[in-house]
């Protein structure tokens, strides 16, 4: 009997062991976690743990295992594919994460990964189009030929690279004036009324390197008087504190 009781407390013992759920940290494509209790509790594995321990997985091992490695057929990949989801499905197992890209004069873009992997698969992008990890840089004229993000922007798939404020955090602009108040200029306005290129670059380059102009150089049709003539827009002749805080 003791026998016996010794031999439930030791079952009894490896069920409670430390049996936790781990964190893999891949240097591209996101953390993944590991629950050993989904595991455990499905079906075809009900607990036993020699399914995987120790033929697919050591339990003392650290050695990396490639994506290529497991749709061979392993590691993760003796099961997945097989007789669990297939490892296609990324986003089951990588922490998707918004990706923020710094971009000088014109605002950076929060590239928002759940609203593209909810209408396309994750190897639609990878590596076809971008590889996990930093990429190279694309300017916008690339982009315009296919590169990047146009390969789906162009007005068709998705939104035309030309709506520039649908990924542009393009934000308020605040102009110091000599002897007046300071202008704040708010881009969420104007975007809501004309596109981006209707001012940049012809009008305002992005480079913020343009000198000042002067009120008498609006009058004639410069900088913020292309639009404020009294026609397009109020006249800046008599609305000052439209503009200025005073």
């Amino acid at each position: 009997m003791l026998v016996i009781a010794a031999a439930v407390m030791l079952w009894t013992a490896v069920q409670a062991s430390d049996v936790f759920d781990i964190v893999f940290k891949p240097r591209y494509g996101g953390e993944v976690v590991f629950s050993h209790g989904i595991h455990t509790s499905s079906p075809k594995i009900a607990d036993n743990c020699p399914t995987c321990h120790e033929k697919i997985y050591k339990t003392k091992s650290k050695k990396p295992v490639t994506m290529a490695q497991m749709e061979k057929g392993k590691s993760c990949g003796a099961c997945h594919g097989r007789i669990a989801f297939p490892l296609s499905a990324c986003g089951r197992c990588h922490a998707i994460r918004t990706i923020t890209f710094a971009v000088p004069y014109v605002g950076n873009v929060n590239f928002l990964h759940k609203p593209h992997t909810d209408k396309f698969p994750c190897d639609a992008c990878h590596n076809k189009l971008f590889f996990p990890g930093r990429n190279p840089h694309a300017t916008m004229a690339e982009m315009e030929k296919g590169k990047s993000c146009g390969a789906c922007h162009r007005g068709q798939k998705a939104f035309a690279l030309r709506d520039c404020s649908r990924c542009h955090l393009a934000g308020n602009l605040l102009m110091k004036v000599v002897n007046a108040g300071p202008v704040t200029f708010s881009h969420g306005f104007h975007t809501a009324l004309y596109r981006c290129t209707d001012c940049h670059p012809k009008i305002f380059p992005l480079d913020y390197t343009t000198p000042r102009v002067s009120m008498n150089e609006m009058e004639s049709g410069k900088s913020c008087g292309a639009c404020h003539d009294d026609y397009t827009a109020f006249t800046i002749r008599e609305n000052c504190v439209r503009c200025h805080d005073m």
